[in-house]
């Protein structure tokens, strides 16, 4: 049995650690550096669904072929899943693709043989939790009704510390991967369970390889020991977190293959990739192969589109920074790159202007010169500062055709560091975007070590509250589980504040105007499992002098009107949102939309 020789394989890899550890430091920093300018990965959902018939005639490298072509600099596959069966020759589990099938191949080792052939670095996808293993307990599932009861001879500690550890330095061992993508951890997230992971020393283990780690070992405060942040499922967030993260989204509607699935457009996809770059994350985006090991032809194809962009417009994404407006911007993405003594913006820009006009607010340098990137074609440029909105324009004389079929990129060379106003502003087609997560908070109760923003978790660990859910739950995983009446307003995981429910709790912000007129307030936020929000409460917008108290009217699902505003003034203003009565239940909000009127249906 292999299991049998788990104690010398797992001996002699401590024994490599211990000599290792010392060039951990230093190895780590330099793969976090090439994580963060490598931006775009491809994630690949592959598992045995007939064991005893799965013989296909294929060799994974084929994958990082795929992945190359879509101008990818990275593969994360799902080496082990929640089932446990392992796509490589594990020594400490028969349950493999090489024992348990006919097909004679080591999946893992010939995808690491194919990335390396391409140029390309290799992740390793690992489930924490286990259903089957005879080690492991079922209350620490990562969901329900998979194993119930007391399994006869299950010891958490030993499946950590002997199984999971050994296979993880098994992995490093023979792949090198560039990192450990984590999952199905969600069983230890009661604070009294977390140091079962032992996670110090499982970050220091992968370190000691060069290999980085994900937030999900842990989730929740995991931050104080992991490299990056993952986001929630098919979560790309549209503001600057501040924080480097990486987005794992399906091209489809599934994480695994099915047949006729709906793929997303290029120009979605597009799109993503260059508001998650902008935002200051990686994009992790999900194929999933048949049981021949075939990547769906649709997939490839929307693939070689974003390659061929990729290969005219990869300045702009490949080793930039995210861009200086930590806010949400609707018209794409602003990327950045720090020269020796100037800076290049690039304006990804999906919503081109049919006017000639491209106007560009809050950035306060002088401009060097401004160019088509795809091109090079030189674009005009005037720079003022508009005394009555108080802020700095830049416009651009733009082609009346975008040069791009999806997104086209302006090239903006300026002097320095940029320096941006930090309010929020009015964007050009004249909406002002207000997001929860970097409002104001004025809460009518304090709690001790809440966060005080949606992904502060270096600070924070979820407190051992979370309720028993229905087996269909399907709305985002976050804090609002975890809370309870009373506690104030909670940033989520999911960017959202909830518990903003009480009479005088308040979300405040500055933002700057250039074209006055009347607004309607718009209101971005659901209730439980993204259904519409609990409507007997109502809230008071404050801003210009004047105020607006209403419930919420809901127009579509998620989607709610508050009443309208008017501003007769360019200028700087403040706009509060109120808890003007009690809401029965505590709505998750996203954002605060200022639309202009003749923009309202």
């Amino acid at each position: 049995m292999k299991l049998n020789r788990f104690a010398s394989f797992a001996g002699a890899a401590l024994a490599l650690m211990i000599c290792t550890c010392n060039v951990s430091a230093q190895t780590a920093e330099e793969r976090m550096q090439w994580f963060k300018d490598a931006k775009f990965g491809m994630f690949i959902h592959f598992g045995v669904h007939n064991q005893s018939k799965f013989n296909p005639d294929f060799n994974a490298g084929q994958w990082a072929r795929v992945a190359k072509m879509g101008g990818m600099k990275y593969v994360v596959l799902t080496t082990k899943h929640h089932v446990g069966f392992c796509l490589w020759d594990s020594e400490l589990s028969e349950y493999n693709v090489v024992d348990q099938t006919p097909y004679p191949r080591d999946i893992v080792k010939d995808l690491a043989a194919g990335c390396e052939a391409e140029g390309l670095e290799m992740g390793c996808y690992y489930s924490i939790a286990e259903y089957n293993h005879p080690l492991y307990e079922p209350k620490y599932q990562n969901r329900p009704n998979r194993r119930s009861g007391t399994v006869p001879g299950a010891d958490i500690n030993k499946y950590i510390g002997d199984y999971m550890f050994g296979q993880l330095r098994e992995l490093c061992e023979l792949y090198r991967p560039c990192l450990i993508w984590f999952d199905g951890g969600s069983g230890f997230s009661n604070p009294v369970d977390k140091p079962l992971l032992r996670r110090q020393e499982m970050v220091d283990m992968l370190h000691s390889y060069g290999t980085l780690s994900n937030s999900r070992l842990g989730d929740d405060d995991s931050l104080k020991f992991v490299d990056y942040m993952s986001m929630n499922d098919n979560m790309a967030p549209d503001i600057n977190l501040g924080i480097c993260f990486e987005s794992a989204v399906c091209m489809g509607k599934s994480w695994n293959y099915t047949a006729n699935d709906t793929v997303k457009s290029p120009q979605f996809l597009i799109e993503q990739l260059v508001n998650i770059v902008g935002n200051g994350g990686n994009y992790l985006l999900n194929v999933g192969p048949d049981q021949q090991g075939v990547i769906p032809e649709e997939m490839q194809e929307r693939l070689k589109i974003m390659g061929n962009w990729l290969e005219k417009n990869g300045e702009a994404i490949y080793g930039t920074e995210a861009g200086p407006y930590r806010y949400e911007i609707n018209w794409g993405s602003i990327t950045q790159r720090k020269n020796e003594d100037s800076t290049s913006l690039y304006l990804n820009v999906a919503d081109w202007p049919t006017d000639g006009k491209f106007t560009l607010f809050g950035v306060n340098n002088p401009v060097i010169k401004a160019s088509l990137l795809a091109t090079g074609e030189p674009i005009k440029s005037e720079s003022r500062f508009d005394g009555a909105s108080g802020q700095s324009v830049i416009t651009l004389d733009i082609p009346k055709d975008a040069p791009d079929e999806y997104v086209s990129v302006i090239k903006l060379d300026v002097a320095g560091t940029v320096s941006m106003d930090p309010a929020h502003m009015q964007l050009n087609d004249g909406k002002v975007i207000l997001d929860t997560y970097n409002a104001t908070i004025h809460d009518v109760q304090y709690v001790p070590g809440k966060p005080t923003k949606a992904i502060d978790m270096k600070m924070f660990t979820v407190p051992d509250r979370r309720p028993q859910l229905p087996s269909d739950t399907t709305g985002p995983w976050d804090y609002q589980m975890y809370k309870k009446p009373g506690e104030g307003i909670m940033p989520s995981r999911a960017i959202t504040v909830s518990g903003f429910q009480t009479k005088g709790q308040a979300l405040s912000w500055d933002f700057k105007v250039f074209e006055p007129g009347t607004y309607q307030v718009a209101i971005q936020c659901s209730g439980v499992n993204n259904q519409n929000a609990n409507t007997k409460g109502k809230l008071r917008a404050t801003v210009a002098g004047q105020s607006i108290e209403n419930g919420l009217t809901f127009v579509d699902r998620g989607h709610a009107q508050l009443g309208k505003i008017q501003i007769d003034t360019p200028g700087t203003y403040t706009f509060t949102l109120e808890v003007a009565s009690d809401f029965n239940s505590s709505p998750r909000y996203g954002s605060v939309v200022l639309v202009p009127v003749s923009q309202v249906d």
